[in-house]
C-alpha cells in the first residue's frame, strides 16, 4: 500500500534487514505453495518503506537499494487462489491482477471491501481518487500504504494472523533462523475484517512492468487503504524517471504530504533558516569516516514511544503470558511517554552491540501517573526482567545489553560510503533524488504540497539523518530544502531533550504526521519524530492532540576504539 506499513512493526520492519530476510524466507515458503496452486506469468511484487516514517527508517531516495521479493511461480491460467487457514480465514494467493473482478469478489467473500484495477503498462490511476486512510489493528499494528514488485505471487491473509516479530529480532531476543521461520508463516499482507471500518476499503492497483529481458515479465503493485467514497480509477501515463521506480507510484511519482507549519511566518522564512544551516554545514569540519578495522561507529540517540498501559485481565500477546504495558492503540489503555537512551557500537562487519537504559516514565494524564506508581510503577514490556535480561546501571535505572546486526548488515559502510559520491551542489542533488537529469536549462524544484516535492523533502530529510553524511553534502541537503515551495515550516521547536531549533513538517494520512527538527546555527539534525496531530483521526481519542507517537533524538555519533 502506498509508502507505508505497520507502523508499530514499521519502525523497525520497513528497514532493510527485514527485506533481507524475507528474501531468504521467500524461497523457501514459494516450493511449499507451489505444490498447492500452479503459478502464472511471474507477477512483481516489490516493498517499498512504509509511508510514515517516521523516523528512523525510509532508504535513501538518491542511493536506495532495491530488494526484489521473491516469491517463485511460473505460467498458468490461475489468476489466483483462496486456501482455508488451520484456526479459520483464508489466504489469496495473487499470481496476476488481470481478474481484478475476481480478486475484489475473493476479498468481499473474505469480508474486505476493496477496489482492485488492473493497468496497462507505463500507466498509473490519477490521484487522488480517494481520501487516504488506515487500519488501526487490535493488536497495535498500524497500516497504511506499500508498494511492491518483482516477480511472483503475493499472499493476502484474511482474518487472525501469527504477530509480527520483527521487535524481536532487531532487539537480538530471537535467533535470524527463528525470524525467517516466523515470516514464512506469515503472508505478505494480513488483514483483518474486524479491524476495517464500515467506511474503508482496501485500494489495489498493478500493471506490468520489465523483468529478466520480457517486457512485461514482471508487475509493480500499489496498495492503500481508503475512507469514505472511491472514485473509479482514471488511467494516465506515468512520468518517466518519476520516483524510486520506472513505474511511477503516482500522477507525480512520490509520495504526497500536507506541509505542516507556523502560517504566521513570513514568506521566506524557511529557505533564510535553510540557508543558514547549509552555510553552517557546509563550514563544519566534524566529517565522520566509516570505522576501520578495531574501530566502531559510535551513535547515541534519546527515543521517546507513545505506550498504553493495560489493566489487569487486558493484555496483549500469548493468552499465557499477556503483556501490560506496550505500544497499543486501545481506547482502554492509560497512555504514557516512555524514553529510553540507546547506545550503538557498529563494526566494519556489520555487527553491532546495543546498550538501551530506561529513563522517567511520563503518563499523559496525573491520575494515571499515580495510578501506575500504586501499583508498583510496572516497567514496559521491552524493560520486562521477566521478559529479557535485565540489569541495572549505577543510577538505579533498568539497562539491558544485547547484540545484533545492523539492518544493511554486512554492507551497512559499503552502503553509506555512496554518500560521499553524491553530488555536492543544491540543485543537482535534489534531481539526482527525483530520478531527473541535470543537464540543461535550470529545473525548478516542485512544491511540497506535491507528490513529487514531499517524496523530495523525505530523500532530503534522510540524507541529513544519516551520521556519515559529508559536510559539503549535507550543506547541499539543506540548501536543496531551501529550494522547494511551501515547507511545513516552525521557529523555536523543542526537541526530546529540551533543545530548540526550527522544524519542518508535515501530515501524510489521518491524524498521523512527521516532524523534523534542525539547528540552524549549526546545520544539525536535532531530531526527527512522527506525531499523532489530530487524535480523533487518528483513533486515538484519548491521547491530546500534537502528541509524539515516536521520537528519535540524535544526541552524538562518533567513531570509537572499544565498546563502554
Amino acid at each position: 500500500m502506498k509508502r507505508q506499513d505497520n507502523r508499530r512493526d514499521d519502525f523497525e520492519s520497513r528497514l532493510l534487514g527485514q527485506l533481507q530476510a524475507i528474501v531468504a524466507a521467500r524461497g523457501d515458503e514459494a516450493s511449499r505453495r507451489e505444490a498447492v496452486a500452479p503459478a502464472p506469468r511471474p507477477s512483481a511484487w516489490r516493498r517499498r518503506a512504509p509511508r510514515l516514517a517516521l523516523v528512523g527508517a525510509l532508504a535513501l531516495a538518491a542511493v536506495a537499494v532495491a530488494l526484489i521479493i521473491t516469491a517463485g511461480g511460473s505460467k498458468s491460467s490461475t489468476a489466483f487462489a483462496v486456501e482455508p487457514r488451520p484456526g479459520g480465514g483464508v489466504t489469496i494467493k495473487i499470481f496476476s491482477l488481470e481478474d481484478a473482478s475476481g480478486v475484489e469478489a475473493a476479498l468481499m467473500e473474505a469480508g474486505i471491501r476493496s477496489q482492485v484495477t488492473w493497468l496497462d503498462a507505463g500507466m498509473v490511476c490519477k490521484e487522488p481518487h480517494y481520501k487516504s486512510s488506515a487500519i488501526h489493528s487490535s493488536g497495535g499494528g498500524t497500516f497504511g500504504g506499500m508498494t511492491m514488485g518483482g516477480p511472483g505471487a503475493i499472499t493476502i491473509s484474511v482474518g487472525d494472523s501469527p504477530p509480527s516479530r520483527i521487535g524481536e529480532y532487531k532487539r537480538g531476543e530471537i535467533s535470524h533462523a527463528e525470524f525467517q521461520s516466523s515470516l514464512a508463516e506469515r503472508a505478505n499482507l494480513n488483514l483483518d475484517p474486524e479491524d476495517f471500518r464500515p467506511d474503508q476499503t482496501v485500494i489495489i492497483s498493478g500493471a506490468p512492468v520489465p523483468y529478466d529481458g520480457d517486457p512485461e515479465g514482471g508487475s509493480i503493485t500499489k496498495f492503500d487503504v481508503a475512507e469514505g467514497k472511491v472514485e473509479p480509477c482514471e488511467p494516465v501515463p506515468a512520468p518517466p524517471g518519476a520516483g524510486t521506480n520506472a513505474f511511477a507510484l503516482t500522477q507525480e511519482g512520490g509520495p504526497g504530504y500536507t506541509p505542516r507549519g507556523d502560517s504566521s511566518l513570513p514568506a521566506g522564512a524557511a529557505a533564510t533558516a535553510l540557508h543558514r544551516a547549509a552555510a553552517a554545514a557546509g563550514s563544519s569540519d566534524t566529517a565522520l569516516a566509516p570505522p576501520g578495522p578495531g574501530k566502531f561507529l559510535y551513535e547515541k540517540t534519546k527515543v521517546v514511544e507513545l505506550e498504553g498501559w493495560l489493566p489487569r485481565g487486558e493484555g496483549k500477546g500469548p493468552k499465557d503470558h499477556p503483556r501490560y504495558f506496550v505500544q497499543i492503540n486501545d481506547p482502554k489503555a492509560r497512555y504514557a511517554l516512555v524514553p529510553r537512551t540507546r547506545q550503538v557500537w557498529t563494526a566494519p562487519s556489520g555487527k553491532t552491540h546495543v546498550r538501551e537504559t530506561l529513563g522517567r516514565i511520563r503518563f499523559l494524564s496525573t491520575a494515571d501517573q499515580r495510578a501506575w506508581e500504586a501499583a508498583g510503577s510496572p516497567p514496559p514490556w521491552a524493560f520486562d526482567p521477566a521478559e529479557h535480561p535485565i540489569a541495572r546501571d549505577a543510577s538505579g535505572r533498568l539497562e539491558k545489553d544485547y547484540p545484533r546486526e545492523s539492518f544493511r548488515g554486512r554492507h551497512e559502510f559499503r552502503y553509506l560510503g555512496r554518500l560521499a559520491r553524491l553530488p555536492t551542489e543544491s540543485e543537482v542533488l535534489r534531481l539526482k533524488i527525483e530520478h531527473r537529469p541535470s543537464s540543461g536549462a535550470p529545473v525548478a524544484a516542485s512544491p511540497a504540497t506535491s507528490a513529487r516535492g514531499g517524496g523530495t523533502v523525505e530523500g532530503l530529510l534522510e540524507i541529513l539523518g544519516e551520521p556519515l553524511t559529508p559536510p559539503a553534502v549535507r550543506a547541499a541537503a539543506f540548501g536543496a530544502l531551501a529550494e522547494i515551495p511551501d515547507l511545513g515550516f516552525e521557529r523555536g521547536v523543542t526537541d526530546g531533550a529540551g533543545r530548540r531549533g526550527d522544524a519542518i513538517g508535515w501530515t501524510r494520512e489521518a491524524g498521523f504526521g512527521n516532524r523534523y527538527i534542525f539547528d540552524p546555527r549549526t546545520g544539525e539534525l536535532l531530531s526527527d519524530a512522527e506525531f499523532i496531530y489530530d487524535a480523533k483521526a487518528a483513533d486515538y481519542p484519548t491521547v491530546p492532540d500534537d502528541t509524539p507517537f515516536r521520537e528519535t533524538v540524535h544526541l552524538r555519533a562518533a567513531v570509537v576504539g572499544t565498546i563502554r
